[in-house]
């Protein structure tokens, strides 16, 4: 089995994570992804800024609603504190021995793996599917194993959707219906 790991903040998560994860998918024959909210990015120690987990796990649940290929999980929700991706890897190796693992990324994240946790390690035990924005050059860490997902140009990130929301635009061309009914029932992204 091959399991894709899509993990991230999904502050909110937008029409540009679900692309992600389904040409990562078809390109490289995943039998499933699974989207792995974190609780507490260790990128982001400013935790407080992050929309609460619940929301963030229910705006994801909401969005892969009905997807047949696309599960989520609340692993990182569960253990609390920093989520790691090593931790997180070796959960998914112990509920599914048999799987190879891919993990799912954009370009800026992937050149930044070596100042993860237990990186070393995590390369030894994944191969990394990146989207690359545009064509610029890209530094491909030491010893990571690296395929790139093909990919339109996504001019969509959740800081500038967040930011929309706040100043009263309409982000319905980048979130699901269900993402957004549920952002303005719980009156996220405001500052009233």
């Amino acid at each position: 089995m091959k399991i894709g790991i899509f993990g991230g903040t999904f502050d909110p998560i937008h029409r540009g994570h679900l692309q992600l994860a389904q040409n990562a998918r078809s390109q490289f024959s995943l039998d499933k992804v699974i989207f792995v909210p974190a609780f507490q990015p260790p990128h982001k120690q400013e935790i407080f800024l992050l929309t609460s987990a619940k929301d963030r796990y229910e705006m994801v649940r909401l969005a892969i609603q009905g997807e047949p290929f696309l599960e989520l999980s609340d692993c990182e929700l569960k253990r609390k504190g920093v989520s790691y991706t090593y931790d997180t890897l070796c959960e998914f190796e112990k509920k599914y021995p048999e799987a190879s693992f891919f993990f799912i990324l954009g370009k800026d994240a992937f050149e930044g793996i070596d100042g993860w946790h237990c990186a070393a390690e995590l390369k030894k035990k994944v191969r990394f599917l990146a989207a690359k924005r545009g064509s610029c050059d890209v530094h491909s860490p030491e010893g990571a194993r690296v395929d790139w997902i093909e990919m339109p140009l996504c001019p969509i990130s959740a800081s500038g959707i967040r930011g929309a929301i706040k100043c009263g635009r309409d982000v319905a061309d980048y979130v699901s219906p269900k993402v957004l009914q549920y952002i303005h029932a719980h009156k996220l992204y405001r500052d009233d």
